[in-house]
């Protein structure tokens, strides 16, 4: 260990998954097994010059973990370090294992739609599947056949028939209501990938039942802001009963920093998880893009680093 919140992981292992894409396979540098995760987990992934960066894994459970990382055009430094630097042999911090995306196991049938290398999650969903002997189909959605990372191994090991690649160079953008089908009680829909893709399917299944759509969008790709929202705001730390002002275009987080209050995150995108505080009062604009509508419209959590008050007052259980 590093510290108390990351691992020392080295890279055991990589390859070329398709064009632009790269397998990294990582191993703990002190031999020991890395933690375990389910279906859906990510981690973070410490680069030089404190870029932190969040990758699904694809194979939890193993004592290893194996991350597919597409070489973004517009990459701020993330992806083109590990695809075009990174080594066999090289040292990683790396975060333990985090889900928002996690697999619910009750489900009778289960469709899965992954966007490019939305590919990654929904392939350890389909593994865990298959060994739970569960009903699936994968859809795996593709510009080109050059660009279907891990394809050959979902064919090899998935049963026949669970797994059709959609190439849109071949045979154009599929009908999304067809892939997805109609609704029926323990049936169970995950989607990953562009914002496009997540934004057609939400709008395909608006009259699926509360819970059975589950999504997980790229980094910076979270909901847009609503600008009409981004009003002067009063702050009020329950616990420590100190009353903050939320000026116009700045973050609760960016708030609260300044007024020296200590929120730990990671990604300030929304997407991660870290930076979730309780709300007690007052109602919140949800720009992350991890809760589901339900818990959105609850509104007794929220992630500071994007979300803002739609209230002219917020009570926040700090």
């Amino acid at each position: 260990m590093t510290d108390d919140a990351t691992i020392t992981a080295v890279v055991a292992d990589q390859w070329t998954a398709a064009d632009g894409v790269k397998a990294v396979e990582l191993a703990a540098a002190d031999g020991a097994p890395l933690p375990p995760a389910n279906a859906g987990a990510h981690v973070d992934v410490h680069l030089p010059g404190g870029l932190i960066r969040q990758y699904s894994l694809m194979n939890p459970g193993e004592p290893r973990y194996r991350l597919g990382v597409l070489r973004d055009e517009s990459s701020r430094g993330g992806s083109a370090y590990i695809v075009e630097r990174l080594r066999l042999g090289d040292r990683l911090a790396i975060s333990a294992p985090r889900n928002h995306f996690a697999l619910d196991e009750s489900g009778e049938a289960y469709v899965l739609i992954a966007g490019g290398i939305g590919i990654t999650p929904l392939f350890a969903m389909a593994m865990r599947l298959t060994s739970l002997g569960r009903r699936f189909q994968l859809h795996y959605l593709v510009r080109s056949r050059t660009r279907a990372a891990f394809a050959r191994t979902l064919a090899e090991r998935l049963q026949a028939g669970a797994l059709t690649l959609h190439a849109e160079d071949e045979c154009g953008r599929p009908d999304l209501a067809t892939l997805v089908g109609a609704p029926a009680p323990g049936r169970q829909l995950y989607v990953c990938g562009p914002g496009g893709l997540l934004d057609a399917v939400a709008d395909t299944t608006r009259d699926w039942p509360a819970g059975s759509v589950r999504s997980e969008r790229f980094r910076n790709d979270a909901a847009p802001a609503d600008t009409a929202a981004e009003l002067p705001c009063r702050i009020e730390l329950h616990r420590s009963g100190r009353e903050l002002t939320l000026e116009p275009g700045e973050s609760v987080l960016e708030c609260l920093n300044r007024a020296g209050v200590t929120v730990e995150t990671v990604c300030q995108d929304g997407i991660c998880g870290t930076c979730a505080v309780p709300v007690i009062e007052g109602e919140v604009d949800h720009r992350d893009a991890i809760q589901t509508d339900d818990e959105k419209a609850a509104g007794d959590l929220m992630f500071v680093c994007v979300s803002r008050p739609r209230s002219e007052r917020l009570v926040l259980d700090l």
